[in-house]
């Protein structure tokens, strides 16, 4: 007796309305890329940014070490980034593909960006231990927002409108306790946000 095969099995149609409800959320999933890998991987870089500049702050470290490790945090966040934009179109058919690899590649560019702006505000004598909290919130929640709208996530799209009121916020709220926020709110936010949005991806 010859054994069915994958494919003749799902090529069978389905044998109730569950069944056929079931491959349709199955197939839809399938379309949406795992975008929520970027809260988690940005979410613990903030946090760990956020920190670093508050103990720098409270004098707890110097202001080199707190940059020497935003910088392993942007470098580690944008080579995850990258790796994980570049692996998502597998598993992921149609325009969803390039959308998942341009969505991943633009989180690095934009991260890199708003560091080599900080950087350059810097060096025209503005406060860079206000601006790089505030651009870094800012930046990502447009960055969630335009994702959000594309793949028509009203909750995602509501906690982008709220990253860039967070990052509105973060110039008027006093140091150190301004990269606390950015730690605490802004990366617990991602990270708190990731994690629900991958239970409901898997439900």
């Amino acid at each position: 007796m010859q054994d069915r095969t994958d494919t003749d099995v799902d090529d069978q149609p389905p044998r109730s309305p569950a069944d056929a409800l079931a491959i349709i959320e199955r197939e839809q999933a399938r379309q949406i890329p795992p975008y929520w890998i970027f809260y988690l991987i940005w979410g613990a870089a903030w946090a760990v940014i956020g920190l670093a500049w508050f103990a720098n702050g409270t004098g707890a470290v110097t202001a080199a070490t707190a940059g020497v490790l935003t910088g392993l945090a942007i470098a580690g966040g944008s080579i995850a980034s990258g790796l994980v934009g570049a692996r998502m179109g597998r598993g992921v058919t149609g325009p969803s593909q390039l959308h998942g690899a341009l969505y991943g590649w633009v989180w690095p560019v934009a991260m890199i960006g708003v560091v080599a702006l900080t950087v350059g505000l810097g060096r025209l004598g503005a406060p860079v231990g206000f601006a790089m909290p505030a651009l870094f919130v800012f930046v990502t929640g447009g960055l969630f927002a335009v994702g959000a709208a594309v793949w028509r996530n009203i909750p995602d799209y509501a906690l982008g409108l709220g990253l860039l009121v967070l990052g509105a916020a973060l110039p008027f709220v006093p140091a150190p306790w301004h990269a606390l926020t950015l730690a605490v709110v802004g990366g617990g936010a991602l990270v708190a946000t990731g994690l629900w949005t991958r239970a409901r991806a898997v439900r």
